[in-house]
């Protein structure tokens, strides 16, 4: 082996090692945040729904909302600064916000609002839930923009 070929196989080897820890720390990021936006959304979910005293998934409304607009601010601000690193920024929108927010439990509430014949409050759930969601992610992409 040439000393020309055994530097171009450390340098092939030293740039496969660096990926293969890139790999690692976005899914530890993942793993991480994942976990703490599931504890951060069943504390918040609970202390909403409890304070609430009501039978209408204001926890699940309330988690879904804020997860909406937050994502919208963080998500943009991490586009827009190169300060962010990619794994950091898919760490947060992936991880932890992926396990923040829950489209299944609202499909869950939705569903058995509706099995209850409460067509009225589904819809409503429904309709707070896309509108309001909507709006909150443009004000909070919007406000990532701006910082």
């Amino acid at each position: 082996m040439t000393p020309g070929s055994r530097e171009a196989s450390r340098s092939f080897l030293l740039g496969a090692r660096s990926a293969e820890n890139g790999a690692m720390m976005r899914i530890l990021l993942l793993a991480v945040l994942g976990i703490a936006g599931t504890l951060a959304r069943y504390g918040l979910e609970g202390a909403v729904q409890h304070r609430s005293g009501s039978s209408f998934p204001y926890g699940t409304l309330s988690v879904n909302l804020l997860g909406c607009f937050f994502l919208g601010v963080i998500g943009k601000f991490a586009l827009n600064h190169v300060s962010i690193s990619p794994d950091l920024r898919i760490g947060l929108t992936v991880g932890f916000f992926g396990a923040f927010t829950t489209f299944s439990t609202f499909s869950w509430e939705t569903v058995r609002m509706l099995d209850d014949g409460e067509w009225t409050k589904g819809m409503v759930y429904v309709a707070a839930s896309v509108l309001l969601g909507l709006i909150l992610m443009l004000a909070g992409i919007r406000l990532g923009d701006a910082i």
